[in-house]
C-alpha cells in the first residue's frame, strides 16, 4: 500500500508561485474584473453597498477593500478545491477526444463553474439570510439579477484564468 499523500507538484504544479499566492492574486484580480463589470450598471454597489451590509459607512476606498478581501478569500478557498486529489486526477487528466482542452483552459472553466456556485451560495442564498440577522440590507442590490450573474462568471473566469498562468503545469505522463 502507498502512504504517500499526492500534491499539487505530483500532478505537475510548479513554478512562478504557490497555489495560495496564485489563487489570492487570481481572486484578487476577479474581483477587480467584476466590480469594474458591474460598477457599469450600480456605480456605488462597491464603493457604498457592500460596507452597508456589514453595518459600516461608506469611507474612501474602504468599500472597495472589503470588495478585494472577498475575491482574496474566495480565491484562495477555489486554490484550495482544484489543487486536491480528486480536482487534480480531473484537471490534467488526458483524454480521448476529438477536443482537446488543456489544463490550463480546464482551469479557466473550473473557475467559472465556481463562479457560478459562488452566484448561488452568496447573494442567493446566503445574503438574505445575512440581511434578515442583521437588518443591514439595501434595497438596491442587485444579488439576482443578470449583471450580478456576468460578474460572478467573469470572476470565476479572471481566477481560473490567472491561477493557470501563475501556476505553471507541466504535462506529466
Amino acid at each position: 500500500m502507498n502512504d504517500q499523500k499526492t500534491s499539487p507538484t505530483d500532478y505537475g504544479f510548479e513554478g512562478y508561485l504557490d497555489w495560495v499566492i496564485s489563487s489570492g492574486v487570481g481572486g484578487i484580480a476577479g474581483s477587480i474584473v467584476f466590480g469594474a463589470f458591474i460598477g457599469l450598471f450600480y456605480p456605488n454597489i462597491v464603493s457604498v453597498t457592500i460596507p452597508s451590509l456589514y453595518g459600516l459607512e461608506p469611507m474612501g476606498g474602504f468599500g472597495w477593500g472589503l470588495h478585494l478581501a472577498h475575491g482574496l478569500f474566495l480565491g484562495v478557498i477555489f486554490g484550495f478545491l482544484v489543487t486536491r486529489e480528486p480536482a487534480l486526477r480531473t484537471l490534467v487528466l488526458e483524454v480521448e477526444s476529438g477536443t482537446s482542452y488543456g489544463p490550463s483552459m480546464r482551469l479557466t472553466l473550473a473557475g467559472i463553474v465556481y463562479g457560478l456556485t459562488v452566484w448561488i451560495a452568496l447573494p442567493l442564498l446566503a445574503l438574505p439570510i445575512w440581511t434578515s440577522i442583521t437588518g443591514n440590507t439595501d434595497p438596491d442590490f442587485p444579488a439576482a439579477t443578470a449583471e450580478s450573474f456576468i460578474g460572478h462568471l467573469l470572476f470565476g473566469a479572471t481566477l481560473g484564468f490567472v491561477f493557470s498562468n501563475f501556476i505553471r503545469i507541466s504535462e506529466r505522463t
